[in-house]
C-alpha cells in the first residue's frame, strides 16, 4: 500500500509498504478520508515533540472495516467507522480523577501520533473497542470525518465557564473556531464575536452563527475598547482561543472581562507568552482543553443524525494521497481561507 511518511519539517515522502495484517484483537481499516489537522500542519512546518519523525501522519480517520482479528467482538468487515484516539485506561491517576482526555495510557497511543495513522490506504487499529465508533447510516463519510474538529469544540464549550446567555469572543475562525461558534449558539450564547484576519473565514463565521466578525488587524490597538463597547463596557464573559498563536492568545485575554475566562483550544508551533500582569489585575481565569472523549463523539453523531450541526463549507477540498504535499500541506502554508482539507487515499 502507499503511505505518506513524515520525515522531518517540510518533508513528507510517499512510500510503498506491505498492507497491514490484523493480529489477535486488531482491526484493519480501509481509509476513506483522513483530515489534515492543525497539529499535522504545524508538525510539517516546524517539527515538534508530539509527533515523531518516521511515522505516518493522520488521526482524523474514517473508513470501512477491512479485516477483523481473532477475538474481536462487535465489528465485521464492511462496517463504516470513525477511528478516534484510544479511550481512557480507567486506571491511571487522571482517569481516576475525572480527566480521561489526558490519560497517560490513552491519547498518547493515537494513530498518527504514536502509531502509524491514516495517510495511507489501510490503517491498523490496536484497540478497536475503545477507538472505533459506528457511523450511522444517515451520516456521510464527508460529515463523519469532521468528528475531530467538532468534538474539540463540543468538549471545549462543555468544560468552559460558559453559561446560557453569556457574551463570547472566539478568536480564530478556522475549523476549530467554526465548530466552537456553532456549539456556543446551540448552547444559548447571547452574542458571539469572531476575530479572524481572513475575509473568507469571517464570512464563514457569520454563516456558522457568529453575530459579528471582525478583522483584529484592522482594529489594532482599539480592539480591546471595541470589544468592551459591545459588552457593557467590560468585555466578554468567556473568550475561546482557537488559532494557536501568540497574537490570538493576547487578543483573547484582552477581550474578556475581569473575572472572566480564556479557554484555550488552539495549538501552534511557537511559544506563546502570557500577559501575566493583565490576568492578575483582572483575575482572569485561563483553562486549557485537549482533544475530546467518547461522550463528545456520541454527542456529535447524535446531533448530526438530527441535522443540528452545519457542515457545509467546512471542507475546503478533497485531494489524493499523491497530492498531499503540493495540494495539502504546502497549499495550507501559502493560502488563506482554507478550513479543512481531506485526503482520500
Amino acid at each position: 500500500m502507499k503511505v505518506a511518511l513524515y520525515e522531518g519539517p517540510r518533508k513528507i515522502t510517499l512510500k510503498q509498504r506491505p498492507d497491514p495484517k490484523a493480529g489477535p484483537g486488531d482491526v484493519i481499516i480501509k481509509i476513506k478520508y483522513v483530515g489534515i489537522c492543525g497539529s499535522d500542519f504545524h508538525t510539517y512546518l516546524n517539527g515538534g515533540p508530539v509527533i515523531p519523525v518516521g511515522i505516518v501522519l493522520g488521526h482524523e480517520n474514517v473508513g470501512t472495516v477491512a479485516e477483523v482479528g481473532a477475538g474481536v467482538k462487535g465489528w465485521q468487515v464492511g462496517d463504516r467507522v470513525i477511528a478516534s484516539a484510544p479511550g481512557p485506561c480507567g486506571e491511571c491517576y487522571y482517569c481516576l480523577h475525572g480527566r480521561p482526555s489526558i490519560c497517560v495510557n490513552g491519547f498518547p497511543q493515537t494513530n498518527g501520533l504514536a502509531r502509524d495513522g491514516g495517510m495511507a490506504e489501510y490503517m491498523l487499529v490496536k484497540d478497536p473497542a475503545a477507538m472505533l465508533h459506528r457511523i450511522p447510516d444517515s451520516v456521510s463519510f464527508e460529515d463523519a470525518v469532521l468528528f475531530d474538529i467538532m468534538c474539540v469544540g463540543i468538549k471545549g464549550v462543555r468544560e468552559s465557564a460558559f453559561r446560557f446567555a453569556d457574551n463570547v469572543v472566539v478568536v480564530g475562525a478556522g475549523a476549530i473556531g467554526l465548530s466552537t461558534i456553532q456549539m456556543l449558539k446551540l448552547a444559548g450564547a447571547r452574542h458571539v464575536t469572531a476575530l479572524q484576519p481572513s475575509a473568507k473565514k469571517r464570512e464563514l463565521a457569520l454563516q456558522f452563527g457568529a453575530d459579528l466578525a471582525l478583522n483584529p488587524a484592522e482594529s489594532g490597538q482599539n480592539l480591546q475598547s471595541k470589544i468592551r463597547s459591545l459588552y457593557d463596557g467590560i468585555g466578554a464573559d468567556v473568550a475561546f482561543e482557537c488559532a494557536g498563536n501568540p497574537d490570538s492568545l493576547q487578543a483573547a485575554i484582552s477581550s474578556v472581562r475581569g473575572g472572566g475566562q480564556v479557554l484555550v483550544l488552539g495549538t501552534g508551533g511557537e511559544p506563546t507568552p502570557i500577559i501575566e500582569g493583565l490576568m492578575v489585575l483582572s483575575e482572569i481565569n485561563m483553562k486549557f482543553s485537549l482533544a475530546y472523549t467518547a461522550d463528545d463523539i456520541n454527542i456529535f453523531l447524535d446531533m448530526l443524525t438530527k441535522h443540528r450541526i452545519k457542515t457545509e463549507g467546512m471542507v475546503s477540498d478533497i485531494i489524493k494521497l499523491d497530492d498531499i504535499v503540493e495540494k495539502g500541506f504546502e497549499r495550507m502554508a501559502n493560502t488563506k481561507g482554507l478550513v479543512k482539507v481531506l485526503v482520500a487515499p
